[in-house]
């Protein structure tokens, strides 16, 4: 028995490693100063290779919308196209940036209109592909790392510096999770972001907290479905 759970966890090993991230579907509570939303979030493959993360959650004065198109080949993710579309009461807030790699160019529509010249395959994420990322380095226990972002502002390319800290136990729904923690490191800013990786769940991520002076935000796991 324990010979087949060794075999059992190194090809789900070699899969986490190869590909990929497996999709899922998750219930989640999204927090901040101003309201509480419980949403679907789920992470789904297409025929053609396209996988999408989004985040979708409605309460009674608005909604949120939260999504990534992306395809993965060779360990590597090349982003398609970012949207982020809110609406409270009156307040209304569409994002969408388009990464059209084959002009070498970011692309952003909406509330913030900018274009940015890439370099030539140069690799860049957008804020909710880059937990795919974060979770495949953990995966292969890279412990402190730096992918590319754009500011959703302007367009200027960042770089986000990364690192694990100490184990944190989360629970949800009744359970207790030994998670990874991989926290951003930010110089110049009085602000904290924090990602619970639970290994016991295919390195989902099940917890991101984000402490700010403006405002605290928490997104959690309710449950799988």
């Amino acid at each position: 028995m324990f010979r087949f759970k060794l075999i059992a966890w190194a090809l789900i090993s070699l899969n986490l490693l190869g590909q990929e991230i497996p999709d899922y579907k998750g219930e989640y509570t999204f927090t901040n100063s101003k309201f509480s939303i419980d949403g679907i979030r789920d992470l789904t493959t297409k025929e053609n290779g396209l996988r999408i993360l989004k985040f979708e959650g409605k309460f009674p004065m608005g909604r949120i919308k939260i999504s990534s198109n992306f395809v993965e080949k060779d360990h590597h993710i090349t982003s398609k196209e970012y949207l982020a579309d809110a609406k409270w009461t009156v307040f209304k807030d569409k994002r969408t940036i388009i990464f059209d790699q084959k002009n070498n160019k970011l692309i952003s529509k909406g509330k913030f209109k900018w274009t940015q010249a890439l370099l030539e395959e140069q690799n860049i994420f957008d804020p909710l592909n880059a937990q795919i990322q974060i979770r495949k380095n953990i995966i292969a226990n890279i412990s402190e790392f730096s992918l590319k972002l754009p500011d959703l502002k302007t367009g200027v390319i960042e770089d986000n510096t990364y690192r694990m800290i100490e184990d944190k136990t989360v629970e949800v729904n009744g359970e207790p999770y030994i998670c990874k923690v991989v926290e951003r490191i930010r110089l110049h800013e009085n602000r904290i972001t924090r990602y619970f990786i639970a290994p016991e769940l295919h390195y989902l991520i099940i917890k991101v907290e984000d402490i700010d002076e403006d405002g605290d935000t928490l997104l959690k796991l309710k449950k799988l479905l």
